[in-house]
């Protein structure tokens, strides 16, 4: 059983225990849907950790709950669940360094940390890990909302999901299978990342996509090697793929604005003599990143790679092209209109529209 899986579970237990104290093991291995031993076993385990459980004899059934009392030995009176809650929701709350009510937030989590028996952060930590991080929001949040929490908890679960989803390149609706592993709110949309057994490779799904989900009775497990951080790092946007050196040279006009941010993690940036700023970087992906720097228009000029630097040039020629044309078609009407507007009819049909 993966160990995610486990520290889910025993968040569950923590919760059915606070919304109703007395519960039988059995009741809880029916709710959490495992044994009575996995039960009885976690329970071990968040003593170890600290949680003050209780186990009591009523009519020769052990009955479990939480100690009364214990919200005393905790920060501000808080249940367990709500100091979880809290503890998760750290990376959420974190101003940058030097904004208004950093330093005391930061006094908060420490307090909170310095007040937590010994072995519940470790508890804490592992959680953090298991559960899907990041701010989520999307432009029609009641749309994704009974998606978000099937998604959520198939990646709790470690569950396979069978999903419907429109794949733009096919232009059609195709029934995948998927290992759902996290996700991602990225360009003001979120996405799901796993593993695609129709592509056997991990891939990025737009969560708008998928027209529907269920979970199969299939589990897997996250592989060792997989690191969030290192999958979405080499992607400009949402694109990924082998590693491309890209090189753009951005007007002195420009330099300033572009200096300030982050736009990739690779980047590395160098002003040069003309006050124009060199930025290096290293994506998976040339496709968004050709957008982004068109619409710089003049402002930005690739150097390097050759193919890139190509395809932007092919762009511009399509795009003069396009308007060359437009204004040559705009000549050409301007007669006719000219004299339609001289009749009372013509006058009149213009009004009109």
């Amino acid at each position: 059983m993966s160990p995610k899986s486990q520290i889910i579970r025993q968040w569950q237990l923590i919760r059915s225990l606070e919304a109703l104290s007395g519960r039988t093991v059995a009741g809880l291995a029916q709710e959490l849907k495992c044994s009575e031993r996995t039960i009885w076993r976690d329970l071990s385990d968040l003593r170890a950790a600290g949680f003050r459980l209780h186990r009591r004899k009523v009519e020769g059934r052990s009955r479990l709950g939480l100690m009364e009392g214990y919200q005393s030995e905790l920060p501000c009176f808080l249940s367990y669940s709500e100091l979880i809650s809290l503890y998760l929701s750290h990376g959420l709350l974190q101003a940058p360094e030097g904004a208004p009510f950093r330093e005391s937030f930061d006094s908060l989590l420490a307090r909170i940390k310095s007040s937590l028996p010994s072995g519940m952060l470790p508890f804490l930590q592992e959680l953090e890990q298991a559960l899907p991080s990041g701010p989520i929001q999307t432009r029609d949040d009641s749309f994704h909302g009974p998606l978000i929490e099937q998604i959520t908890q198939a990646i709790m679960d470690r569950k396979t999901l069978e999903i419907q989803y429109y794949s733009l390149s096919r232009g059609r609706v195709q029934v995948r299978k998927i290992d759902p592993y996290r996700l991602w709110h990225q360009e003001g949309a979120l996405h799901l990342i796993g593993y695609c057994h129709l592509r056997q490779r991990v891939l990025t799904f737009a969560l708008g996509r998928i027209r529907a989900a269920r979970p199969t009775p299939e589990t897997f497990l996250l592989p060792e090697g997989f690191n969030f951080e290192e999958y979405v790092k080499e992607s400009f946007a949402l694109l990924r793929g082998e590693p491309v050196r890209v090189k753009i040279l951005f007007s002195s006009h420009q330099a300033p604005w572009i200096a300030e941010r982050l736009w990739h993690p690779s980047q590395k940036m160098q002003y040069q003599f003309d006050g124009s700023l060199l930025m290096s970087l290293e994506v998976g992906d040339t496709l968004e990143l050709k957008r982004w720097i068109l619409g710089f228009g003049q402002e930005a000029e690739v150097l390097e790679p050759r193919e890139l630097r190509e395809a932007i040039r092919q762009e511009a020629e399509g795009l003069i092209e396009k308007y060359a044309g437009a204004a040559k078609g705009r000549r050409k009407a301007r007669p006719r209109a000219a004299a339609e507007a001289a009749s009372p009819k013509g006058k009149l049909a213009i009004e009109i529209v």
